[in-house]
């Protein structure tokens, strides 16, 4: 315990010695959450020139259903030139023209043509705008009670609250922080040692490594702990997300901080220089990331997907941290499960470094 400490305080001063580095990995953490967040961003609530020739009831109506399509339409007013000039410069997704004889017709019980000009420079996003019409057309039927409408759709949902998607990120990307930040500092403190020539010491001394390896490790993880509280702070914060179970939220983030960064360590000792780590970090982080379900439950993704997420840990993170803020159940799997599949993986972890570095000693 002793050796254990020890190593813990020269961890910290050397990190004491650099706070600008301390510092730069909180913001990185804290930027993290942020990039993240701009995946939902992107691609919702499109630009849209509105374009309304008809001054009637039902034309107001209209427009009232195409602004509750749930994050389809950011709606721009303006005249028929304006927005055929911003279209054609790129400046909005597209325009929607609503008819001057529209509430007329509508009245009539006739079907009115509604002209919708589409960039349709990212099919993606087109397709988007191609899915949201019918859905605001329906709703104004709905309204309405047309009796062209034979069929309505009824809703019931899973879940007594909507979760919106920018909270739903932001605290999935909560997971790739504990990856990037404790899984960098974990390598870095254990690849220093090869690079200063300093494992030579290790070999020689009667102490154990393991305990030299467990106090760099802690002090380590207090910094990637610092860093992850950062980002915890600006979900809560920034975003208004508050967790719903903050024992389960603290206890799944300090799995995370020793799995990373035993996993970090081990990488650390496999590459045995500082230069690769944080490249390497970030190449991994991403394809994992996107296979865990921090973007959607990987359930909804096919068989395949979800098979192989099984193997990260970062899959049973989201599920414990989606349950933790917003009481979603993410994975099939209980959440009480996904927890201990954590501490299973931080196990794992430890001997994992333990091994290599009895290995590099010997």
């Amino acid at each position: 315990m002793r050796v254990a400490l020890a190593s813990a305080r020269l961890e910290l001063a050397l990190y004491g010695s650099d706070r600008l580095f301390v510092g730069l990995t909180v913001l990185a953490a804290v930027s993290l959450v942020a990039m993240v967040s701009l995946f939902g961003l992107t691609g919702s609530r499109a630009p849209m020139a509105l374009v309304n020739q008809d001054r009637a009831a039902y034309g107001a109506r209209f427009v009232a259903a195409l602004e509750r399509d749930h994050h389809s339409f950011s709606l721009r007013p303006m005249t028929a030139a304006q927005a055929d000039a911003r279209v054609r410069t790129g400046g909005l997704a597209g325009s929607i023209t609503i008819p001057r004889d529209f509430s007329e017709r509508v009245g009539r019980g006739e079907t009115v043509a509604v002209e919708v000009v589409v960039d349709n420079v990212n099919v993606d996003m087109t397709n988007d705008i191609q899915r949201a019409l019918p859905a605001a057309i329906m709703m104004f039927g709905q309204d309405l009670g047309l009796p062209g409408l034979r069929a309505a759709v009824s809703e019931r949902d899973v879940y007594a609250h909507d979760t919106e998607y920018i909270p739903y990120l932001s605290v999935s990307a909560l997971a790739l922080d504990a990856f990037v930040v404790a899984g960098a500092l974990g390598a870095l403190a254990v690849a220093r040692e090869w690079e200063g020539r300093t494992l030579k010491l290790w070999r020689m001394s009667p102490a154990s490594p393991a305990a030299l390896l467990a106090g760099k490790l802690v002090a380590a993880g207090l910094v990637a702990s610092a860093a992850l509280a950062a980002a915890v702070l600006a979900v809560v914060f920034g975003y208004g997300v508050h967790p719903q179970a903050p024992l389960a939220l603290a206890g799944a983030l300090v799995a995370c901080v020793v799995i990373f960064g035993c996993v970090g360590a081990w990488l650390g000792s496999v590459l045995r220089r500082t230069q690769p780590v944080v490249p390497l970090m970030f190449g991994l982080v991403m394809p994992l990331y996107l296979d865990s379900g921090a973007l959607e439950p990987t359930r909804f993704d096919g068989d395949p997907v979800w098979i192989i997420a099984h193997a990260t840990p970062l899959y049973y993170a989201v599920g414990v941290l989606e349950w933790a803020f917003h009481g979603l159940q993410v994975t099939p799997e209980p959440v009480l499960l996904d927890l201990a599949v954590l501490v299973a993986f931080a196990a794992a972890s430890v001997l994992a470094v333990r091994g290599a570095l009895r290995q590099a000693r010997l």
